[in-house]
């Protein structure tokens, strides 16, 4: 004999047939061989009949007013769509996603297919006077090793030539 008795919400449960197959089982050969379970399964089992009957017995209908605009709602519904509802069906995924994609594929077609400026050309020979400059004024690098000859040859620039003297630098343009 089992020991474990079914508490009231698996007697309910058994009662509304919301058990699985094999607690049903279970519930059942229990009921069979326990009179404590079975006694409150009869119990529960007369409630929700009181229950039941009672509520048949009260049941009103709806007032007429409410069961036509009830039938009007459904009407409506069932009417074809309007001009804001089939527009917003284009806008659905199915739609909208393969057109997202093709405009994507547009602007970067257009950003990657548009003339490109020049790149900006660096001067060195400016970075390297304006570094010198630079150098001699700042007044904590008087012990900083300088090179004592920096030459810069281009073609269109003439020749400069920066020379350190004593922490003092001296810019040269050859012509």
């Amino acid at each position: 004999m089992n020991t474990h008795h079914l508490s009231p919400d698996e007697i309910v449960d058994y009662l509304r047939r919301e058990l699985a197959p094999d607690a049903d089982a279970r519930a059942l050969a229990h009921l069979e061989s326990c009179a404590s379970c079975t006694a409150a399964y009869d119990a529960e089992a007369r409630l929700s009949d009181a229950l039941r009957h009672y509520a048949r017995a009260n049941e009103r209908e709806l007032p007429q007013g409410v069961v036509h605009a009830i039938r009007d709602a459904i009407e409506r519904d069932a009417q074809a769509p309007s001009f804001a509802q089939r527009v917003a069906a284009w806008f659905r995924p199915v739609i909208l996603a393969p057109t997202v994609a093709a405009l994507a594929i547009a602007v970067a077609a257009a950003i990657w297919l548009r003339p490109h400026a020049a790149l900006p050309t660096i001067d060195a020979a400016y970075y390297i006077d304006d570094h010198a400059a630079l150098t001699s004024t700042v007044p904590f690098n008087e012990g900083m090793a300088l090179p004592s000859v920096l030459e810069h040859e281009s073609a269109a620039a003439p020749a400069r030539t920066v020379a350190t003297t004593g922490g003092t630098i001296a810019v040269y343009a050859s012509r």
